[in-house]
């Protein structure tokens, strides 16, 4: 009976195994993970309060991904498939995973797969370590059972990565609440952290999630169809393995050095793009100055007091001023971003601070703002704290006392497009982000280097910047555009005709942008009253195939029911922008409800008696060069896409103020050839002046299958985090915007880092389309994409990369391409 002996060894190895496992403490199989057939290889320390000096442990012989006795396991130990995982407790990659890893362990059963955790805490997690050293803590103490229950709870609550939570969760998986106390605080399991760290980089982990199956390496929290097709490929090459005689504890080792030695060599990092060497234009104007005022080096910071980012800068801000002293100053332009609702109220206190009491109280001011609270009770503590007439503060505050120099700063901002916060100029030279103290070191070690070669030329260091300032570029003027002054046939509301502002809204019934910009529309008509008329303007696109006729539609009740008729019919056309909704069954149910003689309406729609009022202004949109909805002209200024109330505010402010007549060069659309009469519009074969979503008609393909490029055309790749209730996010997007600007952060360290950005966008875009195409856009011309993104985009040069770029669809990271 020859044959009986493999299994005779098997049935032997399996129970010594099961010994080894019922001998240690805290052997238990963890909740729903198949208790009855688990098998978990625990750690040689014992759970007491005492535990030994860490010994070393050794890999397993002759294995490229190593996997130790130090590492907790889940399944079989001679399964034929080890997963090896790294993780971050703070990374929400790696939290999205762990249901893969669950859904993987049903698939597949402890005896086939076989699942290894390896700690690798990102640097920017600030929770992550601690974290990882709690786990390993209640490892050492409680096994394997009592990690995985903080494993699952520590995932379970990830806005919760507390020391008072590792306590408690330690406590609820077993472990002895004083033990783990001790242990924590004296940091007792750091080193297996470093080594797991370590050993992560070695086999080429750069980011997490990233998984090692058998050795090959699948980077991210990818769809669980991906793990299965290398799963199954695994337990084939494991048969095979078997059948050529290889003993089963050696199979991991021999297909993980296999994978490895198989795996493709990395890929190059993008290059760098080349740096922006352009000293642009920035006024002091009478801002806030900490520092030296006659240094050498001046550092204009535009801020925002809630923005999270301007506060993990300031430390890096202060490091400089202790490092260069009196070579340095420091500059403060506000601009509060309309998101953070605290931050323009906060902004007034610090200049409430300076009226009363010098540019040394708003200095106060600052440091209480960015560290402390910024509701209204906060604000008044802070006030008294100061030393401030607290009453005069509230009701400065209250009345925005100060927003003319707020929108001041705000102005500049824009026309140095200077697009989130914080962004610096150093001596004029560009900065923007949260950057490492290294990039701000060396921006200033060459401006200082810049400023004594002027001196040494006679300059006096109290003019130093003045000089710099002198040559500099001057911040791009608002865009301008030319817009006839609409007539009696153009529906309009607000102020009567002929008021001071005349916003014309070049707008299509289908668009979703244009239906999103309708409240803010309305916010400044009442925000000026008797001031601003808003006249509108038919831009039906022509991928929008219901957009045309429900122009006729709105006209029609134009004419019937005057400007009351036709807002009443646009927003009910608003309301419902499906092909349903503005199919004709559904706008002959519209004009009933809002009063209009049907029988009318239906001969108007048949007879196309408004086809022409729609051409009309499609014409004058062609000759103005508009190609995008919304637009608007207001007056002669230009604004595209659903901006922010505090854009349409801006730029109303400029034409209730002193004329500036428009040159040129400010001209929308100037050094573009003028569109021909009678030419033709896109088809949605062609890209298309929609922004670059999921699922957009036209979408632009890769780059290969592009057209030649033409003269004024852009390329850019992009990688699009969204988050719940972002423009077309999906229902399984259930992340906070402020979750998606932080992971969009993330991505661009470690884009910055070097990672190759279309494998990021590959793994972690929320565009579906664009994670084929590795987030490549192709080519495409202004006015093609919502303006937040074709301005960041015109910003850059080929081969630049941007920071963090917002849009209603959520945050991207945009490369841009040509």
């Amino acid at each position: 009976m020859p044959a009986s002996a493999p299994v005779s060894r098997l049935l032997l190895l399996l129970f010594l195994w099961s010994l080894l496992a019922a001998c240690a403490p805290g052997s238990a199989a963890a909740p729903a993970i198949e208790p009855p057939k688990m098998v978990v290889l625990l750690p040689p320390a014992a759970p007491t309060a005492v535990v030994a000096a860490e010994p070393e442990q050794e890999p397993e012989p002759g294995t490229a991904v190593p996997v130790t006795r130090a590492d907790p396991w889940w399944g079989e130990p001679l399964a034929p498939v080890t997963l090896v995982v790294w993780g971050d407790y703070e990374c929400p990659f790696t939290s999205r995973y762990m249901a893969t890893l669950e859904q993987l362990k049903e698939a597949y059963g402890p005896y086939r797969l076989r699942i290894v955790w390896k700690h690798f805490p990102l640097a920017f997690h600030k929770n992550a370590r601690p974290a990882h050293l709690a786990a390993e803590t209640v490892f050492r103490l409680g096994g394997a059972e009592a990690f995985w229950k903080f494993h699952q709870l520590a995932f379970a609550n990830q806005r919760s990565l507390t020391p008072e939570s590792f306590e408690a969760w330690a406590a609820e998986a077993g472990v002895d609440q004083a033990a783990f106390h001790a242990s924590f605080e004296e940091q007792r399991h750091a080193p297996k952290i470093d080594r797991d760290v370590e050993a992560g980089k070695t086999a080429g982990v750069t980011a997490t999630p990233a998984t090692f199956v058998n050795g090959v390496l699948l980077s991210g929290a990818r769809p669980i169809d991906d793990f299965r097709t290398v799963v199954d490929e695994q337990l084939r090459a494991a048969e095979d393995l078997r059948r050529a005689g290889v003993p089963q504890e050696r199979v991991y080792a021999a297909l993980s050095e296999q994978n490895k030695a198989r795996a493709p060599a990395p890929k190059p990092p993008t290059p760098r793009a080349p740096e922006d060497t352009t000293v642009w234009k920035v006024p002091v104007d009478g801002s806030p100055i900490r520092g030296n005022p006659d240094a050498l080096v001046t550092l204009v910071m535009f801020s925002d007091f809630e923005c999270p980012f301007c506060r993990r800068v300031a430390p890096t801000v202060e490091g400089l001023e202790k490092k260069y002293g009196a070579q340095l100053r420091v500059v403060f332009k506000h601009y509060p971003l309309p998101f953070h609702k605290r931050a323009e109220p906060a902004a007034e206190l610090a200049l409430e601070a300076k009226a009363q009491k010098g540019d040394a109280a708003f200095w106060k001011a600052y440091e209480l703002l960015k560290a402390g609270g910024l509701e209204d009770a906060d604000l008044a503590a802070h006030a008294k704290s100061l030393g401030l007439d607290v009453v005069r503060a509230q009701r400065a505050i209250a009345a925005r006392r100060h927003a003319a120099r707020i929108e001041r700063d705000q102005r500049l901002a824009d026309d140095l497009q200077a697009r989130g916060t914080p962004h610096f100029f150093i001596n004029g030279r560009r900065l923007a982000g949260a950057q490492p103290a290294e990039k701000f070191e060396a921006l200033v070690d060459e401006q200082l280097a810049n400023a004594a070669k002027l001196v040494a030329a006679g300059t006096p260091p109290a003019k130093v910047y003045d000089a710099l300032q002198k040559d500099a570029k001057a911040a791009n003027p608002p865009e301008r555009i030319l817009a006839p002054a609409p007539t009696k046939d153009n529906p309009g509301k607000g102020a009567k005709p002929g008021a001071k502002v005349t916003i014309q809204m070049f707008a299509d019934f289908q668009c979703p942008f244009c239906k999103r910009v309708q409240p803010t529309i309305d916010e400044i008509i009442a925000a000026y009253p008797g001031k601003v008329r808003v006249v509108f303007r038919h831009l039906p696109l022509p991928f929008h195939t219901r957009a045309p006729l429900a122009a006729e539609a709105s006209i029609e009740a134009f004419r019937q029911k005057g400007e009351a008729g036709f807002w009443a019919m646009a927003q009910r056309l608003w309301e419902d922008q499906s092909e349903s909704g503005l199919g004709r069954g559904a706008l002959e149910a519209h004009a009933a409800a809002i009063g209009l003689d049907v029988a009318k309406f239906r001969a108007a729609l048949d007879s196309g008696a408004h086809r022409a009022a729609v051409e009309a202004d499609l014409k004058l949109a062609e000759r103005l060069r508009i190609t995008g909805t919304p637009s608007f002209a207001i007056n002669d200024y230009f604004l595209s896409g659903a901006q922010p109330t505090a854009h349409f505010t801006r730029l109303v402010n400029r034409a209730l103020g002193p004329h500036d007549p428009p040159t040129k060069e400010s001209l929308h659309g100037a050094g573009k050839p003028a569109a021909q009469p009678g030419a033709a519009q896109p088809t949605p074969a062609q890209p298309t002046p929609v922004p670059p979503t999921p699922a957009q008609p036209g979408a632009t393909q890769p780059a290969p299958a592009q057209p030649p490029a033409t003269a004024g055309q852009m390329g850019a790749k992009h990688l699009l985090i969204m988050y719940a209730g972002s423009l077309r996010a999906r229902a399984h997007i259930v992340r906070t915007r402020d979750e998606a600007r932080a992971l969009a952060g993330q991505l661009l360290v470690r884009a910055q880092q070097g990672a190759r950005f279309e494998d990021l966008a590959a793994q972690y875009s929320d565009e579906p389309a664009g994670r084929a195409r590795g987030g490549d856009l192709g080519t495409f011309r202004k006015g093609m994409m919502v303006p937040e993104f074709e301005q960041a985009v015109e910003n850059l040069a080929v081969g630049a990369m941007s920071g963090v770029v917002e849009t209603p669809f959520g945050f991207h990271i945009i490369l841009r391409t040509q």
